[in-house]
């Protein structure tokens, strides 16, 4: 068995410095909350500029977080052979390809699709494309696809950049002659330390865009009548609407924050539980939304009356 790593490219140096640019906006962001919010609740600057630098932090920390993982996916990139199947690996991933069922190898090719054109090289070539001839391609490569070795098979092909290029082609000719020991099915084996098979949900997605824009909506709100709001305001009422309860105003702060707080916990909840009752997990995030609409509900309540 011998192993490859992708050749160099200026990918994996774009992807380290907009990671640092990122970090940066991160840190600055979130210091602007630290001494906004660093203060008893009564003193809280609640504004526009406020939710402002608090959707600037949660972006900045999304993008950094998917830089993060472009590079270290690109730095724990590898390819390696054995009489059975090629093996693609990175960051506790792994893509087999059974050598039974590879047909040829090219060198590059033309009229390929790329997804995600605008961000595609940083740090790698990745997710799914199509080729000249309409066939599903795998990106794995450091190198722009028409640059890159295609491995085809009967489904699909495979865009890889092994670092020698001509010795790995011989490796690979050599083994096939060789035949196989051990049939293989074509796959992708996930690693679980990221929880991919719940962050690919589509329901648990849907779910979690939902809890978030719900979210987002309802801090903006609060955002922009919050400073209009008096000293003292009605916070509960009874069932026929009549006020029974009078409160400091920045105690309207803690809606928002109680549901943070239960959508966090179901967030937490459906990572353990997804790989033994998904549908549970699925469901504990579904009800993130109706938590995050009735808390929602309820500031509107105050802050339009």
């Amino acid at each position: 068995m011998r192993r490859w790593k992708p050749q160099f490219s200026p990918g994996v140096v774009i992807a380290l410095v907009l990671l640092l640019l990122a970090l940066v906006g991160t840190a600055y962001f979130g210091y602007q909350l630290f001494l906004a919010l660093g203060q008893p609740p009564e003193a809280w600057p609640v504004s526009w500029e406020l939710y402002s630098e608090l959707v600037g932090f949660l972006g900045m920390l999304f993008i950094s977080g998917t830089l993060a993982y472009r590079l270290l996916s690109r730095l724990t990139m590898a390819y390696t052979l054995d009489r059975n199947g090629l093996y693609i690996s990175w960051l506790g991933n792994r893509a087999v390809v059974p050598m039974t069922q590879i047909e040829s190898i090219d060198s590059g090719g033309s009229g390929m699709r790329l997804p995600w054109r605008p961000v595609q090289g940083i740090g790698y070539y990745w997710g799914e494309g199509r080729t000249g001839g309409g066939r599903p391609l795998h990106l794995f490569t450091t190198r722009h696809p028409k640059h890159a070795l295609l491995v085809h098979t009967a489904g699909a092909s495979y865009a890889i950049s092994p670092n020698d290029a001509g010795t790995f082609v011989q490796d690979l000719e050599q083994l096939r002659r060789l035949g196989v020991i051990q049939q293989l099915n074509a796959t992708v084996e996930r690693g679980r330390f990221f929880f991919y098979d719940f962050w690919k949900d589509r329901t648990v997605r849907l779910a979690l865009l939902l809890t978030l824009f719900i979210a987002l909506l309802s801090l903006g709100l609060l955002a922009l009548r919050y400073p209009m709001l008096p000293p003292i305001i009605e916070l509960r009422f009874n069932a026929a609407g009549e006020v029974v309860d009078l409160r400091p105003k920045y105690q309207v702060l803690f809606l928002p924050m109680a549901a943070l707080v239960v959508s966090l916990m179901n967030l937490g909840l459906g990572l353990s539980l997804y790989q033994r009752q998904p549908a549970g997990a699925r469901l504990l995030q579904l009800g993130s939304v109706l938590v995050q609409f009735l808390f929602s509900v309820a500031i509107f309540s105050v802050l339009l009356r």
